[in-house]
């Protein structure tokens, strides 16, 4: 009884051994049949040595159940699927999508504080109307210079000389405000002369008288100026000068206007009669100056003005005489370019 339980056993380690051997020589063209035969062939091991254990008499599993057909089709199914070295992880798993980041807010692209010479326009002759723009403010404030050409040449050389200290100091000008300052108005007569030669621009017309204000072709010259001809031009707004100018107050919304003149007269403010946000602000330049105010009335009729024309459209405007024709005055219009900046029309002057 003995031998023949032991060549029992000899037969099926024998034929264990023959299916182990050959789940070795599986071609690497079927790898997937490999798996799944090698997954039976284990499966047929594991039956194959129950039994040799229950041949044997092991009493510890000789009640234990052999595995049914729901239980081998449910382990090959399970061995089927390749699983990592030392993972627990099946080897195709859905790869989570990282959460994009999101997308950076676009930063506003901050105004440049100074530019120029920007060219607005040409003169009659052809010469440009250069602005220079400082700060980047809701308040849009303007300077204008040179409106009698070379006759009134310190005019132009102040706004040269605030344009060099504005480039220098940014800090003065406030983060409310934009200052546009032109230059020269009348680059034609400052070409041809700085002498009375030089007031007109090159159609002989006088650039202050040549506004849609109360404007006459000429003018009683009883108190005003008569060194020589002049006129308000063939009609208002006739020459490109003025309305180049008439085109950027417009368009770029001025709020507030300094015309320079030379010399002597003071601080004319703008309208006829002058209203009350200019009125404000020649009283805010006067604070700090030493022009007169009220200006010195010597009985002229002023036409065609660029500052009354100004007040029509709602622009607080004032004309400022420097002391003679020679000097800048630099140091008072600083003092005044502040005032300007910080002046507020809604708030009473200091």
């Amino acid at each position: 009884m003995t031998a023949r339980r032991h060549l029992a056993v000899s037969m099926l380690k024998r034929e264990y051994m023959m299916i182990s051997t050959s789940t070795q020589t599986a071609s690497p063209d079927c790898i997937p049949c490999h798996l799944t035969q090698n997954a039976a062939c284990n499966l047929l091991a594991m039956v194959i040595t129950l039994s040799i254990l229950l041949i044997s008499g092991c009493s510890s599993i000789q009640s234990a159940p052999l595995p049914t057909s729901t239980t081998v089709l449910a382990q090959l199914e399970q061995n089927s699927h390749p699983k990592i070295p030392q993972e627990s992880t099946p080897l195709h798993l859905p790869v989570a999508t990282p959460t994009p980041a999101s997308s950076p807010t676009a930063t506003p692209t901050p105004s440049p504080f100074f530019r120029g010479p920007i060219a607005i326009g040409t003169s009659v002759a052809g010469r440009d109307l250069e602005v220079f723009q400082f700060g980047s403010g809701d308040s849009q404030r303007m300077i204008v210079a040179g409106i009698h050409g070379g006759y009134e040449g310190n005019t132009i050389r102040l706004a040269d000389e605030l344009i060099q200290v504005l480039t220098a100091k940014p800090d003065l000008i406030p983060t409310k405000v934009t200052l546009y300052i032109l230059r020269s108005l009348n680059p034609d007569g400052e070409a041809r002369s700085d002498s009375y030669k030089g007031r007109a621009n090159e159609n002989l017309v006088d650039l202050n008288r040549n506004w849609p204000a109360y404007w006459q072709s000429t003018w009683p010259l009883e108190g005003c100026w008569t060194y020589t001809y002049v006129s308000g031009g063939s009609h208002p707004a006739s020459e490109p000068e003025t309305r180049t100018l008439m085109n950027f107050l417009l368009t770029y919304q001025i709020e507030s206007l300094i015309s320079y003149h030379s010399a002597v007269l003071g601080i004319f403010p703008g309208g006829q009669p002058p209203d009350p946000a200019s009125i404000s602000l020649a009283e805010a330049i006067s604070n700090v100056s030493d022009y007169p105010y009220p200006p010195i009335e010597t009985g002229c009729q002023y036409t065609g003005q660029l500052i009354d024309w100004a007040s029509l459209q709602g622009i607080a405007a004032v004309d400022i005489e420097l002391t003679n024709h020679e000097d800048t005055d630099l140091w008072q219009n600083l003092k005044i370019l502040e005032a300007f900046l910080a002046w507020d029309q809604d708030q009473p002057n200091p």
